[in-house]
């Protein structure tokens, strides 16, 4: 019968020789290496655990690690570690202290193992259980199970309650990179210069909403696709594009135009001997040059695009947890937009569409990533003087404000006064948790966007708005 008892996961031998190599190593470099890996709860055998916790306390007091010094530390637990014979036994045993790192790598997929098995059992208790629950809200809990395995599995981090020290585990790696040239930086950017400077320096933080507002044709959909190149292409991270509004292929073509420059009509024209009399530049050399980047973009393969009509909070949730576990990451989640989406039932329209704020703001921290969520604003704005947007103008939600980190308006005052270039477009970055906030100065041509000397637009807006401002002052 005991033959058929299966153990969790684990490997006596690594445990041993990782405790072994610690004392006999002394807190060197590749001790480092190898303590980075690991937490008390990754060694199954409690004394293990004890042992390593007592090793962990010394080097932050920066006292010397070895057999006597580790046996008077722990002395008052001898009857939890087995006490000075069994250190000695560690130290004698120990294979290879040059293999610390191999060995440490053995005991943290084993507690890896043991963890994907207790969540597990988890997701298999809940399905059998009668808790009052829906199949749907339970297969939703299993899937955010399935993910914290996949996190842990990546990082090595737990959800939950954790301690100070361990968040500042954590904290310690992330600002490392941080402050390496080669590293990962703590945001993201949005590819716009400008903007960027002024999000700077923490930039598009993860685990943030950045919520895009603006009337119709303003130009929603081209920041859109202009963050989600760059999150692509610069960030080197997976952008996922869901579009309520806008067909897959004409998403497409306004990536492609972006990215080249080429303003995407040309991939309209009629195949005639007289195409460039209805194109404005080089026909042949430009459609080359939209699919040699259409070409490059596919390789990339960090860009999706989904059009499902009417999606849903958990359609969106589900595709993208399945890209975070396919690639490993994603950095960012841009939803067009969010009127369009199928809400659940609510008393009223801000009630069900605050929901869908709520949890896309939870998915952005849930996948260490930033959404971006476009949104319609009322036409009331229209009547005012000043018709550059605020956050309370945002259509069938109150909650936004409340959900998101970030808040910009999209801008055209070409659009209502004909004076104004058309494609002259104010970002007005109206909320901001990290940092500052304002108006940057871009440029619409072709379907794309471009950043502005910020200094010259700006003269060039305060000389138009000047003669309007002293007529209402009665001409002082």
């Amino acid at each position: 019968m005991t033959d058929n008892v299966l153990l969790p996961p684990h490997s006596t031998d690594a445990e041993q020789g990782v405790l072994g190599a610690l004392m006999l190593d002394g807190g060197e470099e590749r001790s480092q290496k190898a303590m980075v890996m690991l937490k008390a709860e990754s060694f199954y055998n409690r004394y293990h655990g004890v042992i390593y916790t007592g090793i962990r306390e010394l080097i932050s007091k920066n006292k010397p690690i070895d057999i006597i010094t580790l046996s008077e530390h722990l002395d008052s637990n001898a009857q939890e570690y087995g006490g000075f014979a069994y250190l000695a036994e560690l130290a004698k045993n120990t294979p290879s202290v040059a293999n610390i790192v191999g060995y440490a790598s053995v005991v943290r997929d084993r507690a890896m193992e043991r963890y994907a098995i207790s969540k597990l059992n988890e997701s298999l208790e809940m399905l059998y259980s009668r808790s009052g629950m829906s199949a749907t809200e339970k297969l939703e809990a299993v899937s955010t199970m399935t993910n914290l395995i996949s996190d842990h599995a990546k990082t090595g981090v737990r959800r939950g309650l954790r301690s100070f020290g361990d968040v500042m585990e954590t904290w310690v790696t992330d600002l490392e990179k941080r402050f390496d040239p080669n590293g990962e930086q703590r945001g993201l950017s949005t590819g716009i210069p400008s903007l960027d400077r002024m999000l700077s320096p923490k930039g598009l933080v993860k685990g943030s909403l950045f919520v895009i507002g603006a009337r119709p044709k303003m130009g929603k959909t081209t920041l859109y696709s202009k963050m989600a190149i760059n999150c692509a292409v610069r960030e080197k991270k997976p952008a996922l594009m869901f579009s309520l509004e806008m067909p897959e292929d004409q998403i497409l073509e306004k990536l492609v135009g972006q990215q080249s420059g080429v303003n995407p009509s040309i991939f309209y024209l009629p195949a005639t001997d007289h195409e460039e009399d209805l194109y404005q530049g080089d026909y042949d050399g430009d459609f080359k040059r939209a699919t040699e980047t259409a070409n490059r973009l596919r390789e990339l393969d960090l860009l999706y695009i989904d059009d499902t009509p009417g999606m849903s909070l958990a359609h969106i949730v589900a595709e993208s947890r399945k890209i975070k576990r396919q690639k490993g990451c994603v950095g960012m989640i841009l939803v067009d937009y969010l009127t369009l989406m199928t809400a659940e039932k609510a008393d009223r329209n801000d009630l069900a569409y605050g929901m869908i704020t709520k949890g896309l703001k939870n998915l952005a921290k849930e996948l260490g990533c930033v959404v971006v969520l476009l949104t319609q604003l009322n036409r009331e704005l229209e009547k005012r003087v000043n018709k550059r947007p605020l956050p309370s103008d945002s259509r069938d939600t109150g909650q936004i404000e409340q959900d998101c980190d970030y808040w910009v308006a999209v801008h055209r005052e070409g659009a209502f006064d004909e004076s104004v270039p058309p494609g002259e477009t104010e970002l007005i970055l109206r909320l901001n948790r990290h940092g500052n906030t304002g108006t940057v100065f871009c440029l619409q041509r072709d379907g794309a966007i471009y950043d502005m000397d910020q200094q010259s637009a700006r003269a060039e807006r305060d000389s138009r708005q000047a003669p309007a401002k002293g007529k209402s002052k009665g001409g002082f």
